[in-house]
This record gives C-alpha cells, sequence and structure tokens, in this order.
C-alpha cells in the first residue's frame, strides 16, 4: 500500500508496474449469455479476492459494437 507521499510523487499517467507495482497476469475473459458484459478470471482460483480490479493500458481496449 502506498502512502500519502508516494502516491503524491506518481507520474499523472503512471507505469502500471514499474509506477504503482502492479504485476500483469494472464487472464480468461467469458463473454456473459445474457448481455455483453464480460467476465475476467485469473489462472488460478486462489488468485480471486473480495476486491480485485483491473488496471488495463489502453491500447488494450477495443470497441466491440462495430
Amino acid at each position: 500500500m502506498m502512502t500519502s507521499e508516494e502516491w503524491k510523487e506518481v507520474p499523472t499517467d503512471p507505469d502500471p508496474e514499474s509506477d504503482l507495482g502492479y504485476e500483469m497476469e494472464e487472464l480468461t475473459v467469458v463473454k456473459s449469455s445474457t448481455d455483453s458484459q464480460l467476465i475476467f478470471l485469473p489462472e488460478h482460483e486462489s488468485q480471486l479476492g473480495d476486491e480485485e480490479f483491473i488496471v488495463i493500458h489502453s491500447d488494450s481496449l477495443r470497441d466491440l459494437r462495430r
């Protein structure tokens, strides 16, 4: 966990790995059968947590409505 002083030193557009300490993980993407939502699952069930979230680079975003 970063302190408030460490947050002040983070660049405006931080690199997820080198600036924030996030680790890149391979995920399985499952499309919901009832709507257009996606479910992202980690490789191992032990990696699931109540407070997990995903940080992606903007280059990874794709417009799926085309």
